[in-house]
Parts: structure tokens; sequence; C-alpha cells
């Protein structure tokens, strides 16, 4: 908002929304086929979305937005757009967040929506924005063990059928082995996910502090996806990084440096999955 800490004016929206096009059009696979969908972590209202497919190079593309207003304390929300010519909207809602040690807390909603393809297969996707570490990554983890059980739970009511196919993505804020995300992976779950950022090299992620790279920024989805998985990076073409002022190596190229508004995108690095889905049942 023009009366905000950042200053924001048409030039600088305008320029962001292009850079944002660039990114999810630089993101097309070899037939030139832009990402079927696509979740964001930090959208402050609908406008953004609608401005982002209708005024944009995405206008060509046949793009629709899902979003809701959640109870954030700075006014951000989770969002998504998927293709109309991929996938038939069927439902979609918002999975409050409670932290029952403080009820009055307020953090960004979770976005669920599920969908039909061409085959008429169901798909069900989850995208997260869990509370941050502010105040330390052991202090504020019982924020984000609380959003892993209000996911695991709604996961469960969900009651997926064999050959119905889950996705879960977004920023979590913490890595694949912290409490969190290992509670959506054990065994024991009655719908266990399986964490394809589990196990990465540590020279490589969606984020840098202090020189050090981790990825916070997840996808999960129903083991026996992993078949039909060819790829799921942190997406890293020159631009969006940038030379690290006082360490070796990159980082990020974000937006804001402070209050001044730059040429780059995030201090995030976008993370993508690539899946050749196959006719034949996901359980075979």
């Amino acid at each position: 908002m023009p009366e905000g800490s950042k200053d924001w004016t048409f030039p600088k929206y305008y320029s962001r929304l292009q850079r944002l096009s660039k990114v999810i059009l630089s993101l097309s696979d070899s037939n030139y086929q832009a990402p079927a969908i696509i979740g964001f972590a930090e959208i402050e209202e609908a406008r953004v979305l609608d401005d982002l497919i209708h005024r944009t190079a995405l206008t060509k593309i046949p793009y629709q937005y899902i979003h809701y207003e959640s109870p954030d304390r700075r006014g951000i929300d989770v969002a998504l757009i998927y293709r109309k010519d991929v996938f038939r909207l069927i439902d979609s809602k918002t999975l409050r967040f409670h932290w029952p040690e403080q009820p009055d807390y307020r953090s960004r909603d979770m976005l669920y929506a599920q969908f039909e393809d061409s085959l008429h297969r169901s798909w069900h996707f989850v995208f997260c924005h869990w509370p941050s570490r502010y105040g330390g990554q052991q202090s504020s983890e019982p924020k984000r063990m609380a959003a892993a059980k209000i996911l695991s739970g709604f996961l469960d009511s969900l009651e997926l059928e064999a050959d119905e196919l889950l996705l879960i993505m977004g920023d979590f804020n913490d890595e694949a082995h912290n409490r969190s995300l290992q509670y959506l992976s054990c065994d024991s779950c009655q719908t266990p996910l399986l964490n394809l950022m589990e196990g990465r090299t540590v020279s490589k992620g969606s984020h840098r502090y202090k020189g050090e790279w981790a990825y916070l920024d997840q996808i999960l989805i129903r083991p026996e996806m992993q078949k039909w998985t060819i790829a799921c990076e942190a997406f890293a073409p020159s631009f969006l990084l940038e030379d690290e002022s006082k360490l070796p190596g990159k980082k990020p190229r974000r937006a804001f440096k402070g209050p001044f508004f730059g040429s780059g995108y995030s201090d995030h690095l976008p993370v993508y999955i690539d899946l050749i889905i196959k006719t034949q049942p996901l359980l075979d």
C-alpha cells in the first residue's frame, strides 16, 4: 500500500508483477507449457492475482485464481493460480490456524483446493505458509507443530481413495528434519507423506541465511506418486541470484533491501515439481 513502510507506487507494483510473470514463464517445460498450478506464500489481496493473470504476459494463459482473506497480523495470505485447461475446480477452502497455547495468536490460513483432470482423477492440493522462526527456531517451533497437527488431522478427514493424488507445498519455515515436518511423514500417520526435499545436499536450497542454504520451502506427496516425479528442485536461474556481499557464494536476489526497492525478486527461491502422469492407477 502507498502509505505502508515500503512506499509502494504503481511503477513499483507493475514492475513486481512483470518480474513475477517472468519467473512463472521461465518455469515452462520443454513444450512451452506454463506450470499447471502455482502457489503463493505472501499475497495481500485478490486484486494482485487478478492483475498478475490479466495485466502481464500471463494473460494468454487460461489461469484462474483462488484466494481467501486470512487473519494474519501482517495482512498476508496464501493463494494459488491454476490452468483451467488442465484442471476443473471441485472445491476450495481454508484451514484456519489455531494455537491452543495462545488462542489469540494469528497467522496465515492454509489453502486447500480439490481439482479434477481430463482423465477424471481427483487432485488435492494444500498450500502453506507456516508461522515464522521469529524469536528463534526452537522457541517458535510449537507454532509450527500446531500447524502440522491441523494439517495432518485435515488430511485424515479426507479419507482419500487409493487413486487420488495429493500434494502439500509451501513455505514451512522449518526444514525436513525438524519436528513439524517429521510429524507429517512418520510411518504411524494415517495419511503418510513423502517429503521430496528430505536428505538434500546442504549446498543447495530455497533460502540462504548467514551463508547456509536450507529448504524451508518444500513439496510433500503421497509416497506412491514418487514413480511419476521426474524433478523436484529449487528453481535457481542466474537472474534470481546475486553475489553474497560478505560471504562466498550466491544468495536469492531479493526485491527489497531494507526500505529500498531494487531489481530483485525474492529472498526465497521458488520450488517446483515436474510430474509425468501415466494413465495406469496410482497403486499398481
